[in-house]
């Protein structure tokens, strides 16, 4: 294997040829014009990677992409060609070049033109088709200065009615920066650069545009070696920048208002991401990383002061923009660059400017403090003469986090050298910490803290890999705490099939686990006789419940006595399904412990939206709408549904909050907080006024997962817990859920939009109250929030349901 490959380059082959320069040349540089070069790479090994190219010799920018092949020999890649094909015939767009990967039959290559960037392509069409067309080619009119496939592009061209100079950044989704706020503060005094309109410029939700201002950054008046005169005015500029952000730090909270920032960074859970993204690149590193990251959440942890700021959120010497004429007594500068605004502590702000500064030198080494780096050290003074500098073991330790929350970049900028690179970087960041645990410490005794002190007792985690009995490793996909302190486990194996376990905690914490053979479960008798018939498990909840897949037919097993219930439920809606519309399975026979479904057609809603079948989920999404009201409003005979009442929902969710708080430190919550949660939910649910009608058919677990599309018609799975009663529980679910896809990574942000309509027209029809809606997606978050937690993969998104909760 070369070098430069991570470990996971096999499953996305492409990546070796991008990462190649004389590779990636060799196909594409004839036509291009030039060595190309790549950088700005964004990898999801076994999905898709994605890379800037910049030309040499033309100056001209592209993007190079390439996904996974599905099972037919399609990827995502068909589809961003047949739509650029339709911009090109317009006129809107350029040629995207396609080339095979050489040896590897089935993978492909693209490469083409800012224009035709897939997600970047029509936002920029709305602003200027011409301007669009032409942007990062040479000799357009409009200069690029930075390019984030599939992210963001900046560029500066002049406005034709005033002659002024602007500046307008475009992103796929909407844009992060507030321009009201932004204009507040701007207003009160602090030098930010705040958007300015632009009469007869098309307006977009994608675009913003600044002013140009100054002569450059402070990054580059530092490194400027030309000027002598540039170094001079850098460490004054330095330290207005430290005034400057002392300002924004202390007067912004009163400017937020209804502003869109962002909540304070929780370190543990964005180095724990970190550490299992490096882990997809090199094992070892990942390793590394992961030990230093959690001495460094603990070192910030130990040394959290009272009272958040407003943070800039990504502050670095490249985001103060600055005027050279005005000399170097008194610089004029500007903040840039605020789209991650957020709150939290000045030690993040001052710490994240130090790092970068580090990162930039030559050395790479931790200085005696952090006022040592020449830039940063003016900065610290600025900043002191404005208000009061957190401690240096805070500026030390929060400078050590972002180090480490930068350890990808080296891999990202397509550097032949990154693990070396990423090493150096562990390595100061380790350095960084010592030196913070060294550091004189800021005397907190007299600091009121607005949070009780953390539990002591170590922190519970769900096993994210168990070992065989055969030696072999089993990755926990799933788990359920059973109530008795135990955990219900759901594996995979090696050979991709679906396992059950139990975990049994011991007293140091650890766990003793035990795993079922596949297909074998002693408590769901029949199972093994299916598996052994060709069938294929594909859930599977220890001792509880599994499903088969066979030829003809899904089979469910469940505890002896429960499938009857389950077959009369499923046999009761399918009538009022198909009269809606809807395609439901059918019930082709069951014992008491098991239940057969036919097969129905189609992908799920989930899959649609994480493959990104945009036009297929819009259409799925209008069908449920009109259906569902229909299905809704059905009125069955008492005899058949149960009866599902707020007061259960309440119960449902003390339940899960009880779960969640029997594995204290599962979350980074203080104990008897989910409890309190649920008792404040509940009691809003119970109390609530509003129409509480329980003639309505409820789902009770209705998310994108029961919903199958095949094109046409519009499938339901999964009556098992069917009941009447409020609507709202329902639209809550499936609102909730689709807010999670996103947190997850699998949804679109503009497909949940898509979602979220579907919902809010079919609230609109049932009359839903808007105030009892609400409250059922709080509690709905909650619930996930508690069954996510025990997904070692998603634990971090069940961490932010809970954060939103909170909040």
């Amino acid at each position: 294997m070369n070098a430069h490959l991570p470990h996971s380059w096999e499953s996305l082959p492409a990546l070796d040829t991008i990462l190649d320069a004389d590779r990636l040349t060799e196909l594409f540089g004839n036509e291009l014009g030039g060595r190309l070069r790549t950088s700005r790479l964004r990898y999801k090994p076994g999905v898709s990677v994605v890379a800037r190219v910049d030309v040499e010799g033309t100056g001209a920018v592209h993007w190079v992409a390439a996904y996974a092949p599905t099972g037919d020999g399609r990827d995502k890649l068909d589809k961003v060609m047949a739509r650029n094909d339709h911009e090109t015939r317009h006129g809107r767009s350029g040629p995207v070049l396609v080339s095979g990967v050489p040896g590897r039959p089935g993978h492909r290559l693209a490469v083409g033109r800012i224009a035709a960037d897939p997600d970047l392509r029509r936002p920029l069409i709305a602003l200027d088709p011409q301007q669009g067309q032409n942007l990062g080619q040479p000799g357009a009119p409009a200069r690029l200065l930075r390019y984030n496939p599939r992210r963001r592009a900046v560029f500066t061209d002049t406005d034709h009615d005033t002659g002024a100079r602007l500046v307008t950044k475009v992103t796929a989704g909407p844009s992060p920066a507030d321009p009201a706020l932004l204009a507040r503060l701007a207003a009160a005094g602090v030098p930010v650069l705040a958007p300015v309109p632009a009469p007869g410029r098309t307006w977009s939700p994608h675009a913003v545009r600044y002013p140009w201002f100054g002569s450059g950054d402070l990054a580059d008046l530092a490194a400027d070696r030309s000027d002598a005169s540039a170094r001079v005015t850098a460490l004054p500029a330095a330290t207005a920048a430290g005034a400057a952000l002392a300002r924004l730090h202390l007067g912004g909270p009163s400017l937020i208002g209804s502003a869109r920032v962002g909540v304070p960074i929780v370190p543990e859970r964005k180095l724990t991401a970190l550490a299992a993204d490096l882990g997809e690149l090199d094992t070892d590193l990942a390793q590394r990383c992961a030990l230093i990251g959690r001495a460094v959440t603990a070192a910030i942890t130990e040394r959290e002061r009272a009272g958040l700021r407003l943070l800039h959120g990504d502050f670095s010497a490249d985001q103060v923009l600055v005027e050279r004429s005005a000399g170097p007594e008194a610089p004029q500068l500007r903040l840039t660059d605020l789209d991650r605004v957020r709150t939290g502590p000045a030690a993040d702000d001052l710490g994240g400017f130090l790092a970068v500064e580090l990162l930039g030198s030559g050395t790479m080494e931790a200085p005696d403090g952090p006022e040592k780096p020449a830039l940063t050290g003016a900065l610290l003074r600025g900043y002191g003469a404005e208000s009061d500098l957190p401690g240096p073991d805070e500026i030390l330790a929060w400078a050590a986090f972002h180090v480490l929350a930068r350890t990808m970049e080296p891999f990202r900028s397509s550097a032949q050298d990154w693990r070396e690179r990423t090493h150096r970087q562990l390595v100061l960041a380790h350095q960084l910490l010592e030196q913070a645990l060294q550091a004189p410490s800021t005397d907190t005794r007299d600091v009121p803290h607005d949070r009780s002190a953390p539990s002591s007792a170590p922190p519970v985690r769900v096993p994210e890999a168990v070992t065989d009995a055969d030696g072999s490793q089993l990755r926990v996909c799933r788990a359920w705490p059973t109530g008795t302190g135990r955990l219900a486990l759901e594996l995979a194996d090696d050979q991709g099939r679906v396992r059950a376990g139990e975990a049994m905690p011991g007293p140091d914490r650890s766990w003793t686990v035990h795993v079922l053979p596949y297909g074998e479960d002693p408590r769901l008798p029949g199972l093994a006789a299916a598996v052994a018939d060709n069938g294929r498990v594909v859930v599977h909840r220890h001792h509880r419940r599994a499903v088969v897949e066979t030829r003809d037919r899904y089979v469910k097993y469940l505890a002896r006595g429960r499938a009857v219930r389950v077959a009369e439920l499923s046999a009761a809606l399918h009538g009022q399904g198909l009269a809606a519309g809807f395609a439901v399975p059918v019930v082709l026979g069951h014992t008491e412990d098991r239940v057969e479904f036919s097969v129905l057609p189609g992908r799920s809603l989930h899959e649609l939206g994480a493959k990104g079948h945009a036009d297929d989920y819009r259409a799925a999404c209008g069908h449920w709408a009109k259906l569902w009201p229909v299905l809704a409003t059905t009125v069955p005979g008492d005899e058949q549904l149960p009866e599902h009442t707020a007061e259960d929902e309440a119960r449902t969710l003390s339940r899960w909050a009880g779960r969640l708080e029997a594995f204290p430190g599962l979350l980074d919550a203080h104990p008897g907080v989910v409890d309190h949660l649920a008792r404040r939910i509940g009691e809003d649910l119970v109390a609530l006024p509003g129409r509480r009608r329980a003639r309505t058919v409820l789902h009770r677990d209705l998310h994108d997962k029961q919903l199958l599309f095949n094109g046409e018609q519009l499938g339901l799975l999964d009556f098992d817990t069917a009941a009447h009663g409020e609507p709202e529980l329902d639209l809550a679910n499936l609102t909730v859920h689709l807010e999670l896809r996103v947190a997850q990574g699998l949804l679109d942000p503009s497909l949940q939009a898509a979602g979220h309509e579907a919902v809010a027209a079919v609230a609109e029809t049932l009359e839903a109250d808007p105030a009892r809606l609400a409250v059922y997606a709080e509690a709905t978050r909650l619930r996930l929030a508690c069954l996510y937690a025990f997904r070692p993969r998603w634990r971090h998104v069940a961490q932010g349901l809970l954060d939103k909760l909170g909040s």
